[in-house]
C-alpha cells in the first residue's frame, strides 16, 4: 500500500530526476519502494494508454469544467501531448474532430454513479457516445471504469431518474465496436476508488460513498506512473503533467459533499517538479 511517507516521496524531485535513479544498485529501500508502487500505477492503466505514456512528453488532464473553451485548448495542445478527459467530458466534438487534437491517444475515465451499474458519460446516461467512437477510429484510445466492469444497464436500472432522466435525446446503445473496446482488457480497465494512491485520502465516514474526486484520483495515479515511465524512458526528467480546469475556490455548485475538496486543494496546491496547474477563474 502506499502510505504517506511514500507518496510524499513521491512529490520529491532529487533522487528519482537523477541519472542515478534507473540504476537499482544506487536505490535505497525507499527508494525502491517508491518505484514499486509506481509499476503498480503504470500497471493499473490500460496497455494501449501504457504504450502511448513511453511515447509521449506530456500528460494534460481536462477537467470537466465549462470554463474552459476551446481557445485555450488551441493555444495549449501540442503534437506530444496524451489527453486524460472525465465522465461527461466537455467540448465532445473538438476532441474527436479537430485535425491535431483527434490524433493525440485519449484516457477517458468515467465515474460510477452511486451503487448502480450506471457510469457517468456511458449510456443510459450519454450524450458523447458517437464522438468516444470517432476518437477510437482517429488515435489510441483507453478507458478506466471505476470499481466495477462495464455492464450494459437498462433504464430500469438507474436508481435516481428523475435526477437526470433518460429521455429520447439519449443515445441508449452503444456501437458495437466501441463495445468491443470495452470489453477488451488492453483497452478498457477498472480503477477502483481505493486504489492505494490514494490510501492517505481522508474520507468521510458520515457521507456514503465518500471516494478521491475523479480529477484527483487520476492525479494522484498518473504521478506515480510516471516515475515508472521515466525509467522505461531511461530519462532524468519525468514526464510533465498539466491539470487544466481543477479550481481551487468553490464557484460552482457541482463540489460533491463527498470529495474531500479541502484535502484535495492542499495536494494540488503542492504540486511537485513536472506538474502545472491551470486553473480557470
Amino acid at each position: 500500500m502506499l502510505n504517506t511517507s511514500l507518496n510524499n516521496a513521491l512529490l520529491k524531485t532529487s533522487d528519482l530526476l537523477s541519472e542515478d535513479s534507473t540504476n537499482d544498485n544506487n536505490l535505497s529501500l525507499s527508494d525502491l519502494a517508491i518505484h514499486s508502487e509506481a509499476a503498480t500505477a503504470f500497471a493499473s492503466l490500460p496497455s494501449v494508454i501504457q504504450n502511448a505514456l513511453i511515447q509521449k512528453k506530456r500528460i494534460v488532464c481536462i477537467a470537466n469544467n465549462p470554463s474552459i473553451d476551446t481557445s485555450s485548448l488551441d493555444a495549449l495542445l501540442q503534437p506530444t501531448d496524451m489527453l486524460v478527459l472525465f465522465n461527461d467530458f466537455i467540448h465532445a466534438d473538438y476532441f474527436a474532430n479537430h485535425p491535431l487534437v483527434s490524433t493525440l491517444p485519449k484516457l477517458l475515465f468515467f465515474r460510477q454513479i452511486g451503487d448502480s451499474n450506471l457510469h457517468f458519460g456511458l449510456p443510459p446516461r450519454s450524450n458523447n457516445v458517437m464522438a468516444i467512437n470517432k476518437m477510437a477510429n482517429h488515435a489510441p484510445l483507453g478507458m478506466l471504469l471505476s470499481n466495477q466492469p462495464y455492464q450494459f444497464p437498462h433504464p430500469s436500472e438507474d436508481q435516481s431518474p428523475h435526477d437526470d432522466p433518460v429521455t429520447a435525446s439519449r443515445i441508449l446503445i452503444i456501437p458495437s465496436a466501441l463495445n468491443d473496446l470495452l470489453h477488451n482488457d488492453d483497452h478498457c480497465g477498472v480503477l477502483s476508488e481505493q486504489h492505494p494512491v490514494v490510501t492517505d485520502y481522508p474520507y468521510f465516514s458520515d457521507i456514503h460513498s465518500s471516494a478521491p474526486s475523479s480529477g484527483f484520483l487520476l492525479y494522484r495515479l498518473l504521478l506515480a506512473a510516471r516515475v515508472h515511465v521515466q525509467r522505461l524512458q531511461e530519462s532524468t526528467m519525468p514526464l510533465q503533467i498539466v491539470m487544466i480546469g481543477f479550481n481551487d475556490e468553490d464557484k460552482t455548485a457541482h463540489f460533491w459533499q463527498g470529495h474531500n475538496w479541502r484535502f484535495e486543494r492542499q495536494e494540488m496546491a503542492k504540486a511537485p517538479y513536472g506538474v502545472q496547474v491551470i486553473r480557470q477563474y
